[in-house]
C-alpha cells in the first residue's frame, strides 16, 4: 500500500534532514581527531627510536579513520541527492515515480535517473557547504598520507638528499 504524499515527504524529509546533520558531524570528527593525531605524532617528545615507531602508527590510524569517514560522507552525500530528487518528484506531484521496493533511507539517485555527473554538479551547486566539506575531508586525509609517507622516509632517512650539507 502507497504512503500517501505529505507522509512520504515528512519521512523523507526527517531522512534528508539526519542526513544533513551528519554532513556537519563527519568532517568536525575528521579534523578534530587528524588534528589531534599529528600533534601527537609531532608534538611528544621521545626518543628517535620509539618516535620512528609511534609516529607511522599515529598517522596511518589516523589516514584509515580519515579515509573511511570520508567514503561515508560521500555516501551520505550520495543517498542525500537521492532523498533530493525524491522530495522534488513528491512536490511536483509525481510522487508515484518514487521507487516503492526501496527503503526510504536508500534513496538512489540512480533510481530516478539521475546521473553521477548531474549529482556531482548538483552537490556544488545546490549543496555547495557540503561539497566544499567533503573537499575538507579529502585534504586532511592526503595530508595525513603525505605525513606518514614523510615519517616513514624520514625513519629509515631517505630524506637525507634533501638535507642541507653542513660541509665546511
Amino acid at each position: 500500500m502507497p504512503l500517501p504524499n505529505e507522509l512520504e515527504y515528512e519521512i523523507i524529509s526527517a531522512d534528508w534532514r539526519h542526513r544533513d546533520s551528519l554532513t556537519w558531524q563527519i568532517p568536525s570528527v575528521i579534523v578534530v581527531v587528524g588534528g589531534a593525531l599529528i600533534a601527537a605524532a609531532f608534538a611528544v617528545d621521545m626518543e628517535p627510536r620509539y618516535s620512528c615507531i609511534l609516529r607511522p602508527m599515529l598517522l596511518g590510524f589516523g589516514g584509515l579513520l580519515s579515509t573511511c569517514l570520508t567514503f561515508a560522507l560521500a555516501q551520505n552525500l550520495w543517498y542525500q541527492m537521492g532523498s533530493s530528487e525524491a522530495l522534488k518528484r513528491i512536490v511536483r506531484d509525481a510522487g508515484s515515480t518514487i521507487p516503492r521496493n526501496k527503503d526510504r533511507r536508500t534513496l538512489d539517485p540512480r533510481d530516478f535517473g539521475v546521473s553521477k555527473r548531474d549529482v556531482m554538479k548538483g552537490l556544488f551547486c545546490e549543496l555547495t557547504g557540503s561539497g566544499l566539506l567533503l573537499m575538507l575531508c579529502l585534504l586532511v586525509t592526503v595530508a595525513l598520507f603525505v605525513l606518514l609517507v614523510l615519517s616513514i622516509a624520514d625513519t629509515f632517512n631517505l630524506l637525507a638528499f634533501f638535507r642541507p650539507c653542513n660541509c665546511g
